[in-house]
């Protein structure tokens, strides 16, 4: 049999719904597991008014258990006359059984009196009123309020409760509200109680969807005719509608019933930047704006309202006058920042802090366009010098113009566009596109001038975080350091940038002035290597191989990659696999003895074995030659790494035939070296292969 509950709820903000769901259904699940009921299916779904969970095939009666449960010692199980002690006469009447039933069980402190209790299940119909109480009493939320004596705390306050079990109500009570099985049309459309039949998802969406005004209760329905609706408005008036995911996400949880209200606005609007118009449709009024094939926006709004009503002439006309009040708001903004400009703006970040102790947004500003000129004279960008150079002076203006007050989500849009209106197209797009990549995953600034001035910007971010030791920790991270360390990461390794991120580090810490306290900046490569773990293992690379790049920090991460990829694939042969063992006893060694040096001295060898370990260091040597300070990339790498097969067979006959720890100090001594000279190669020539 099937079971239903259903929150009836005043308002809920959208953004509460999907966790909401979520809790809903794994609350339900872990209840249900506690009382030993068993069931096919829980599936959560609901609207902003309604949050449902319903629980397919549930048994008639909760599962028979039985457990041990510990009593005292087992010297208290009789007394000296063989009766049953007080003591263990009680545990057994405590437990529900007869003395002759209890069992002595060893333990590690010893012997102690059992008693095996059975545990009878409880029929379903009687555990789920406790079931959906709690259910409902225990979903959380980002913000509650407190509406009624009781005190519980919720969302929204409840206005329903329905407790199904098959056909049967299931009666409980939460904040004053007792269930049974009425539900509520859309909140537009009266009090008049829809009455649920069963405990039944497709009866309960298809009562609600056949209502006089349908309610759409499944959010993928919801999100299905929220799509078509929004679509065929568009496409009535010869164009597209831009299906925003965020939008279409927000819109399916402020609705119940979808209907589309389409309407034009004033062609002048159009002057505005294409962002700053959808900024406003989208984020402010939740409309979706139009455009034609090529992505040009149109002078139309799609507003979506709830429900279906015969006055739509009536309801376009008030969503009109929202939006052309909200849109003159921003002609407003927009052209007063044009009145003042972006060097008016630069100099008002002197009066914005950048963080604690770190100067203000100007001083920011200045380190980044120095830090951004020292990567093109490092990277010898001269040709893109000067455009890099006005970007990365201007990238963190527009923080104090009108436009990006009102709408921060447009910093370095916004820029953009001013530097545009004054002349500097050659740097608009770094600057619009300074804050890129917006996600770990999301696209790089499309200029090489652009990629400079976003990794001196967020290289800037991070060093100023982590020298007053403002370092992310689980999951708090209010300055989104781990966004800016992988998008710093993915444009050094996407972007071939032949420079090292100790460098990177080295050169933007200089910038700061002198005696600014360093709290944690050597917390910071640890930091960069988990994202550079991440980004390799998103292109296709284990992490773990990473491990024994030990260079890695000081090397340009292009190299980084081909090294990885040259380990991975050298790893997988089988003289590689066998040089691992040797190699890590050379280690162990070593790291147990003290004053060890390369000092190799030829006329203490007393084996043949020594001399061969010691004329194959000279060969690999002179094979090698400088390439293993010249190699850069994965065939140069294999060529280093393939030699280290060739003391496989020298060093096991070492191992064999020489006693490492020898009696004699200078012997031992020599020994230790030669090994020494054996893991310079095997571990820091260009990787650690004991890390694999």
């Amino acid at each position: 049999m099937n079971a239903l509950l259903e929150i009836g709820v005043e308002h809920l903000p959208a953004r509460f719904m999907a966790p909401a769901l979520k809790q809903l259904k794994e609350l339900t699940a872990q209840l249900l597991d506690e009382k030993r009921i068993s069931y096919k299916s829980v599936d959560s779904f609901g609207t902003y008014r309604r949050l449902v969970v319903v629980i397919e095939d549930l048994a008639e009666k909760s599962a028979d258990v039985q457990k041990e449960v510990k009593g005292p010692p087992a010297k208290l199980l009789k007394d000296a006359n063989g009766n049953f002690t007080p003591q263990s006469a009680g545990f057994a009447q405590k437990n529900g059984i007869a003395p002759e039933k209890l069992t002595i069980v060893e333990t590690e402190k010893g012997p102690f009196i059992y008693a095996v209790v059975k545990i009878k299940g409880e029929k379903t119909v009687k555990l789920l009123p406790e079931i959906f109480t709690r259910i409902v009493t225990g979903l959380e939320f980002a913000k509650n309020m407190i509406w009624e004596e009781s005190g519980l705390r919720y969302g929204r306050p409840i206005r329903s409760l329905i407790g199904l079990y098959g056909e049967k109500v299931i009666k409980f009570s939460v904040a004053g509200v007792e269930s049974n099985r009425n539900t509520y049309p859309l909140s537009s459309f009266g009090r008049k109680p829809i009455k649920v039949a069963k405990a039944d998802k497709t009866c309960y969406a298809d009562l609600l969807r056949s209502q006089p005004q349908p309610v759409l209760a499944l959010p993928q329905e919801r999100k299905e005719a929220l799509i078509k609706t929004v679509s065929n408005e568009a496409k009535i008036r010869g164009y597209q509608a831009d299906l925003d995911p965020e939008l279409i996400e927000e819109t399916v949880w402020f609705t119940e019933h979808p209907v589309a209200v389409g309407g034009d606005f004033e062609i002048k609007f159009l002057t505005l930047p294409k962002d700053l118009v959808t900024t406003v449709l989208k984020k402010q009024i939740k409309m979706f704006p139009v455009t034609n094939a090529n992505g040009e926006l149109q002078p139309y709004f799609i507003a979506v309202r709830d429900g279906i009503s015969v006055n739509q002439n009536e309801v376009r006309d008030g969503f009109k006058k929202v939006m052309s009040a909200r849109l003159s708001d921003a002609v407003f903004f927009f052209e007063n920042d044009k009145k003042d400009g972006l060097e008016k703006f630069k100099e008002k970040l002197k009066n914005v802090q950048f963080l604690e102790g770190l100067g203000s947004m100007y001083d920011k500003s200045l380190r980044t366009q120095q830090l951004a000129n020292w990567l093109c004279e490092k990277l010898h960008k001269a040709a893109v010098k000067d455009t890099v150079d006005y970007a990365a002076s201007h990238a963190y203006a527009d923080l104090a113009s009108h436009v990006v007050y009102e709408f921060p989500e447009l910093q370095g849009y916004m820029g953009g566009q001013y530097a545009a209106l004054e002349g500097r197209a050659d740097a608009a797009k770094a600057m619009e596109e300074f804050y890129f990549p917006l996600t770990s995953s999301s696209e790089l600034p499309s200029t090489e001038e652009g990629c400079i001035v976003s990794l001196a910007g967020k290289i800037d971010t991070l060093v100023g975080n982590f020298l007053i030791g403002q370092i992310p920790t689980g999951s708090e991270d209010p300055f989104a350091l781990r966004r800016q360390a992988f998008g710093a990461v993915r444009i050094l390794l996407e972007k071939e940038m032949n420079v090292s991120l100790k460098d990177l580090v080295e050169k933007a810490a200089s910038l700061y002035p002198a005696g600014t306290p360093d709290k944690g900046l050597k917390e910071l490569p640890g930091f960069l290597f988990q994202r550079l773990a991440l980004v390799l293992e998103q292109r296709g690379h284990k992490a773990a191989t990473l491990n024994a790049v030990a260079n890695w920090y000081e090397m340009p991460l292009t190299q980084v990659e081909a090294l990885v990829s040259a380990l991975e694939t050298v790893k997988m042969g089988e003289d590689f696999a066998q040089m691992l063992e040797p190699a890590k006893r050379v280690c162990n060694l070593l790291k147990k003895a003290e004053d060890v040096t390369e000092d190799v001295n030829e006329s203490l060898f007393e084996l043949p074995a020594e001399k061969a370990l010691y004329d194959k260091i000279h060969e690999v040597d002179a094979s090698l030659g400088c390439t293993v300070h010249t190699a850069q990339t994965k065939e140069g790498y294999l060529n280093i790494l393939k030699t280290y097969g060739a003391f496989k067979e020298p060093l096991e006959n070492f191992f064999k035939d020489v006693m490492v720890n020898a009696e004699n100090p200078a012997v031992r001594k020599n020994r230790l070296a030669l090994l020494a000279r054996v893991r310079r190669y095997l571990t820091q020539t260009v990787a650690d292969i004991t890390q694999l």
